[in-house]
């Protein structure tokens, strides 16, 4: 959300986040919708047929949590990795990501951002003291931006209403967070008009300590520009039920036959038909043209896949013999979709670190450290080729660093540590192997 800096240039009040609040609201049906999608409440569902002696299969193919969940697992599945010049330690603010499990956050984020087209984290302090991070949905949480260049962040603010033992609306509160304070603003109605400062307290990690995780340029989720044709899917699958079912249920047509109610009843129930001489019966269907539905069901299939630039790993195309290098070529436009997903999430986990490290910084736990001196890596989660990379690993010892080196291991999450410990062993089998040989020689004597 982008304001005019002049709008709170005496301060935050009431008054204008209740506007605020109120303009935000205004995204809550789009927001609400997304997520219905994501958990397979689509609009088939609440389709209506002419009568009540027509079918009405109403089918969910939920291709929008394939896609949200596929992107998710391929661009954080594995640990983001941290790493700086060698003249700075970040081993503190890594623990504090250790000990919280930080990758589960950033899961829960990228998830909410391919969803809703933006995620949200909370920077606090806990009972310690210790810099922590919570996941904030964007249904009542947003970050307002200055119009000047380069956007900068104003403040954040979270609401929710209160609400008692059943579940009834007690109240409204308000947490608006800027570069130093928290506000806490609360009403007893259920209103976010005319709320009430409550409290103010400092919080230490001089920015704002809400941060927003954007998806694209355009903060779009990403199946949300493909409703309109997993609509269509939903709408093609029910109808071939339907017609099944439609065609089991055909009409009789029966010729120089006179039977009565009750007799069709009867020849519905057991089936047996008197012959008559000269009469003919059978039943009146449309043909079923499976070849011109599997087709099109087809077509729609790959326009999501296309459109939504993630691959539909069940394809035949994605066999067991294809090699490493292939598959990356089969992924090459998946890939790029992620570099810019990746572009986006790096600047927000960047921003985060800078907020962590200004707290330790004030605590005394650690040195600052510029943010430019730390890289991100993002591992991808896919099947990977250990001898391969063993051998290309053999093949640049010497070349570059080992901690370089170790980077290209999956399973090694933090290759600095890595090759410390690496170092360490290798002392201690020179100093084990120095002592067995001083034994050695005393035994020769």
């Amino acid at each position: 959300m982008i304001i005019d800096e002049t709008t709170v240039k005496d301060g935050i009040d009431a008054r204008i986040i209740g506007k605020l609040i109120a303009r935000h609201e205004t995204e809550r049906g789009r927001l609400e919708r997304l997520m219905d999608y994501y958990l397979g409440r689509h609009a088939i569902l609440g389709r209506k047929r002419a009568g009540e002696t027509y079918s009405n299969n109403r089918l969910v193919c939920n291709h929008a949590k394939y896609i949200v969940d596929m992107i998710k697992s391929y661009l954080i599945g594995n640990p983001v990795s941290y790493s700086c010049a060698e003249e700075y330690d970040i081993e503190p603010l890594k623990n504090c990501y250790l000990e919280q499990n930080i990758e589960s956050v950033d899961c829960e984020i990228e998830k909410l951002a391919g969803i809703y087209g933006t995620g949200y984290e909370l920077i606090y302090a806990d009972e310690k003291s210790m810099p922590r991070s919570a996941c904030l949905s964007p249904v009542n949480t947003f970050v307002v931006y200055g119009m000047k260049v380069g956007r900068k962040p104003l403040f954040g603010v979270h609401y929710y209403k209160r609400l008692d033992i059943d579940g009834k609306t007690a109240g409204v509160t308000c947490m608006v967070c800027d570069d130093k304070t928290v506000y806490t603003y609360e009403n007893d109605a259920d209103s976010f008009f005319n709320m009430k400062l409550v409290s103010e307290e400092a919080h230490h990690f001089g920015a704002v300590p809400i941060l927003e995780y954007v998806n694209n340029e355009e903060r779009q989720g990403d199946f949300e520009q493909l409703i309109p044709l997993i609509d269509a899917y939903n709408v093609l699958q029910s109808d071939r039920v339907n017609d099944k079912e439609q065609f089991v249920d055909a009409f009789l047509f029966l010729t120089d036959i006179d039977i009565d109610s009750e007799q069709a009843k009867k020849l519905r129930e057991e089936r047996i038909l008197m012959g008559y001489e000269g009469a003919t019966a059978q039943y009146l269907s449309k043909v079923l043209a499976e070849e011109d539905i599997a087709v099109l069901r087809d077509n729609l299939k790959q326009d999501i896949h296309r459109f939504s630039m993630v691959p539909d790993l069940s394809d035949e195309s994605f066999g067991n013999n294809l090699s490493g290098v292939a598959i990356k070529y089969k992924l090459l436009g998946f890939e790029q979709h992620i570099r810019n997903k990746e572009r986006y999430f790096a600047g927000a986990l960047k921003r985060r670190f800078e907020l962590y490290n200004y707290f330790l910084t004030l605590k005394g736990s650690m040195e600052f450290v510029p943010v430019h001196r730390v890289d991100v890596k993002f591992t991808r989660n896919l099947p990977v080729n250990e001898l391969e990379v063993s051998q290309i690993i053999n093949n640049l010892t010497g070349v570059v660093t080992n901690e370089t080196l170790l980077t290209q291991l999956s399973f090694v999450n933090d290759p600095k540590e890595e090759a410390e410990l690496a170092k360490k062993e290798k002392e201690m089998d020179y100093i084990k192997g120095g002592l067995f040989n001083d034994e050695q020689k005393n035994k020769a004597r």
